[in-house]
């Protein structure tokens, strides 16, 4: 029963002695829809034994039993353990409990068992088969007839069918059955274990504040840790349990609040193998970090920076206490919140998100129609100013929009004047409501030249031009930036998009806006690719790239493609600043498997191997391999290839196995990426048996 041993594996426990807790779902806490189907399935298979009475066990049977005789339209009878005072006359034998290792009475009125019955029993378990002993004898001293036993779990392990089936029961039916509980792990017969998909597990995590998981564990930090593999640092995150044992992390599960089921932690940490990368892990201010690393500082626009991890101007910097917050955390720096001379007037809602089906908190794509900095000009200028001041290491970069060049030269001015390190000009705001603002005047090269050139001769601190991703061929404007004598580029701003939820309408109307979020990654990606490949004689572009980063990874792959800066905001709103801490530790393990010393050294690196298409190798194919052991049977493969690719997997209806056929497959590598198990990998690259024109 598929939904039963999917309960078990998520939720079962197991204890010393062969003992299977199971008190989540059936013998304490019960699941009214897992019992409805329980009892659905003992119909199915009891229906033709014509019983006329349903006997159980108190307590754990009775769930499953009343359910089963509600549905057969069978009156249901438990056996008490204990002669109530008002009962006289009855049946009574003693059996003994496998769990609490005792002997109790078995107890039955002789006004609810009769000669005349034909008894179904109904328990949670079967082990030793105890129960079952006892309920045949109450039934022999009664005279009734068993016409079976159903039990949802069975112990195989302990013998009690064959007690059971030496004792005189022909029908016997369990829902589940365990082959062993041995070290601590759930092997149930016909169900091919598999490991837990940590990253899954991990996604399905609520991210606590004041993770209760944590608080119930005391000798490690399993919320710290699953947060790391969400962040993907899953080896490292074992780190923060090494010091739990099982009975730790059970307790941990226990208090999770996840409100489907909890998060399977002692799972997950078994699942993780050693890190293969030797960190020294060490206490500095009351935080963990890695002694042997090499440092992920980084030089931007002349200014040295403690790592490349910047907060994007947007609502996660517009006030001094939540970029405070954010250098104590360990951010690098920040562009602050864009300023500008005009007054601004948000709406209400501002935001909206991409989820998947109905899922909620996480999302894989944000709209927002917020705009700039609602604060005085001369209150944003004044928290710069003191940003710099208490934080003298971090790096405070004023983003300022101006509508004419007397309007960009005062603000870069009084950024300068604060003492900012550097002043970023966001030509590329989408859903301005003055004219000649934002993305409008981004995708101008020569309205940018000339803003740029303006603000370059009144500061001497760095001047950044952040682009619209809003524009056919983003060099464009970016190059006449850099001619005007832009010391950076940053990008990208927002996509210009629409979303379609009614909860996301100001007074029932809607509007183009940006969209964000790891959706955009691959666009960002696509321009900052383009930005890296301007040639401007000998004078080396310096990027910050912005779009979708929300773990190293991320981060990386900004880097490799030219940027030595990278700016973060969705990410940060969806998670909270505490996601520095992964970004940098997956960034400084990173560096010490690589053997890099310099953060700079990856500057750029994936930067020779983009080709135009027509320079790509066509001459060769890797074929996709199937890994039959992780194989589940779905036929997605099938269904795609079938119907999106060249129909070069036949699927085996009785075996519930594709099968590649060799002479149709083009290697375009499809059904991998639709595999739900990842059970499909590739083989090597081989040249192709026919060229074609």
């Amino acid at each position: 029963m598929k939904p039963l041993i999917n309960r078990i594996i998520q939720d079962g426990r197991c204890l010393d002695g062969g003992i299977l807790k199971v008190d989540r779902f059936i013998n304490h806490q019960m699941d009214p829809y897992l019992m409805k189907q329980v009892a659905v399935e003992f119909m199915n298979c009891f229906a033709s034994a014509k019983p006329t009475k349903i006997l159980t066990v108190e307590a754990s049977g009775i769930a499953p039993a009343v359910m089963l005789g509600y549905l057969m339209e069978l009156p249901v009878v438990f056996a008490k353990k204990k002669q109530p005072a008002t009962m006289s006359d009855f049946y009574t034998t003693k059996v003994r409990s496998f769990t609490k290792q005792r002997d109790y009475p078995l107890i039955i009125s002789r006004e609810y068992l009769s000669d005349e019955d034909r008894v179904l029993f109904i328990d949670d378990f079967l082990a030793f088969g105890n129960a079952g002993l006892g309920i045949i004898d109450l039934c022999q001293q009664a005279g009734a007839e068993i016409v079976g036993m159903g039990f949802i779990i069975e112990k195989e392990f302990q013998n009690g069918r064959q007690v059971l089936t030496d004792a005189g029961v022909k029908h016997i039916e369990s829902l589940a059955v365990i082959e062993s509980l041995e070290s601590g792990k759930v092997k149930l017969k016909g169900v091919k274990t598999r490991k837990v998909n940590i990253y899954e597990e991990a996604n399905r995590c609520l991210l606590c504040q004041d993770a209760p998981c944590t608080k119930a564990c005391k000798t490690g930090d399993p919320a710290r840790a699953i947060r790391a593999i969400r962040f993907d640092n899953h080896k490292p995150a074992l780190h923060w349990v090494k010091d739990c044992s099982d009975g730790d992390l059970e307790r941990a599960e226990q208090a999770c609040i996840h409100y489907n089921w909890p998060i399977r932690i002692k799972e997950m940490m078994h699942s993780i193998s050693k890190d293969d990368v030797d960190l020294q892990w060490s206490m500095v201010n009351g935080e963990w970090s890695i002694a042997n690393a090499p440092s992920p500082g980084i030089t931007f626009c002349g200014i040295r920076c403690e790592n490349p991890f910047f907060l994007a101007s947007s609502a996660v910097c517009t006030n001094y206490e939540m970029v405070a917050r954010a250098f104590d955390a360990g951010w690098a720096g920040v562009f602050y919140k864009t300023i500008c001379m005009q007054e601004i007037k948000e709406v209400s809602p501002r935001f909206d998100a991409m989820h998947s089906n109905a899922t909620h908190g996480d999302f894989y794509g944000f709209r927002n129609m917020e705009q700039l900095s609602e604060n005085p000009l001369e209150m944003d200028f004044d928290i710069l100013h003191r940003l710099k001041q208490d934080y003298p290491t971090k790096v405070v970069v004023a983003s300022i929009m101006g509508q004419t060049e007397e309007e960009w030269m005062t603000l870069a001015k009084m950024a300068e004047e604060a003492g900012c390190d550097g002043v970023e000009l966001n030509f590329s705001c989408p859903q301005m409501t003055h004219k000649g603002m934002g993305s409008d005047v981004g995708q101008s090269p020569e309205l940018v030249k000339a803003y740029t050139a303006c603000v370059k001769r009144s500061v001497k601190i760095p001047v950044i031009s952040k682009m619209t991703p809003n524009i056919t061929h983003i060099a464009e404007p970016a190059a006449a930036c850099v001619e005007a004598g832009a010391d950076a580029i940053s990008a990208i701003n927002t996509i210009k998009s629409v979303t379609m939820d009614a909860d996301a309408e100001v007074a029932g109307q809607r509007t183009i806006s940006g969209y964000s979020g790891r959706a955009v990654r691959p666009i960002a990606l696509r321009h900052i690719l383009e930005l890296a490949q301007i040639e401007n004689g000998s004078l080396k572009i310096e990027l910050s790239g912005i779009g979708g980063i929300e773990t190293w990874r991320d981060a990386l792959e900004f880097i490799q493609l030219g940027c030595s800066n990278v700016q973060v905001c969705t990410a940060v709103m969806q998670y909270g600043y505490r996601i520095i801490d992964d970004l940098i530790l997956g960034l400084q393990r990173y560096m010490i498997k690589r053997g890099v010393t310099e953060l700079s050294q990856l500057v750029g690196e994936q930067i020779p191997k983009f080709l135009n298409p027509d320079n790509l190798d066509r001459k060769t194919i890797i074929y996709p391999k199937f890994d039959q052991e992780l194989c589940v049977g779905c036929g997605r493969c099938q269904v795609s290839c079938n119907d999106g690719g060249h129909q070069a997997i036949v699927f085996n209806y009785e075996t519930r196995r594709p099968r590649l056929v060799g002479t149709k497959c083009v290697g375009c590598h499809l059904c991998r990426l639709v595999c739900p198990a990842g059970a499909i990998g590739t083989t090597k690259r081989i040249k192709k048996l026919r060229i074609e024109n």
